[in-house]
């Protein structure tokens, strides 16, 4: 009876249900991955190829590296230099938000002190203010210390909270975790430092790695913070780079193929380490609501 129930097969209406769902879902697939597979396409082209092709082919005869080779030899774009900047920003943005953020949630979520949710509230309330409204008073702060011009901008306001969303997320996590696991630390003679960095950060490991690949898909494509506080040439990150060298158009003598090449490359890295971290980033959301 018990080889009977488990080698039961499953119904045809079963198996047109599964088969069904997975063709939607491979169909959405190629309609959310075509523009990609486009830019991709055009990137393998040579100047007048996409060009005479457009837009009939999709994909070029001869595979040939043109548009990269132009973009990565302009010296008028120095692309070492970009990557280096962007990269400073992005690792710096990474750790700040991550460790900031749990640290104020660490506080929000156990430790006691009068006004606590208060003074959390007045935290969240802060997300009402849309960003823009606030870019002038910041601009004119970090002219006042000198800082426009150079990266710290973009990266010391990162050491300082970490963002109110991340802060949110962090303490949701936290608050699922027993309290019972920091007396017992306490008993042992561990102090309030040790107990965040020992025993709470570990747990909190899913929620953390979110905020860390989110602060790298924010600052990496990040145009308008860049264009906002750096000016000089050698001090732009690669979106403001690109932005300078492609916006005369073609008049100023970009090609399509060059176009497509440079969103390859900003693309790539995203589609990566989304690729990596994917189970970490839906493990850190999910288990942080049903934490929550």
């Amino acid at each position: 009876m018990e080889n009977i129930m488990f080698n039961k097969k499953p119904s045809a209406k079963k198996i047109a249900f599964t088969a069904a769902k997975y063709f939607f879902l491979v169909l959405f697939l190629l309609f959310f991955l075509f523009p990609f597979f486009v830019m991709l396409g055009r990137s393998f082209m040579t100047r007048f190829e996409v060009i005479r092709e457009l837009p009939e082919r999709l994909w070029p005869e001869k595979i040939v590296f043109d548009g990269y080779k132009t973009l990565l030899a302009d010296r008028a774009f120095p692309f070492g230099t970009y990557l280096k900047n962007t990269l400073i920003i992005v690792v710096l943005n990474m750790l700040g938000q991550a460790i900031s953020a749990a640290i104020c949630a660490f506080g929000f979520s156990k430790i006691k002190f009068p006004g606590r949710d208060t003074v959390f509230g007045i935290v969240l309330a802060t997300m009402m203010l849309p960003g823009i409204a606030m870019q002038i008073p910041l601009y004119m702060i970090y002219y006042k210390l000198k800082w426009t011009n150079t990266l710290l901008p973009l990266v010391v306001p990162a050491w300082f909270g970490g963002g109110v969303v991340n802060i949110f997320l962090i303490k949701q996590y936290m608050r699922g975790i027993q309290n019972d696991m920091m007396e017992a630390a306490r008993i042992d003679g561990a102090n309030i430092v040790l107990i965040f960095v020992r025993i709470i950060l570990p747990l909190c490991k899913p929620v953390v790695l979110l905020v860390m690949v989110n602060a790298f898909f924010g600052c990496w494509n990040d145009y308008s913070g860049a264009l906002i506080f750096l000016t000089n040439k050698d001090s732009y990150t690669l979106s403001l780079g690109l932005y300078f060298r492609f916006r005369g158009g073609l008049s100023g003598g970009v090609f399509i193929n060059e176009m497509m090449a440079a969103g390859v490359i900003m693309s790539l890295p995203c589609a990566v380490v989304f690729f990596i971290f994917q189970r970490q980033l839906i493990d850190g959301v999910s288990m942080g609501s049903v934490k929550g």
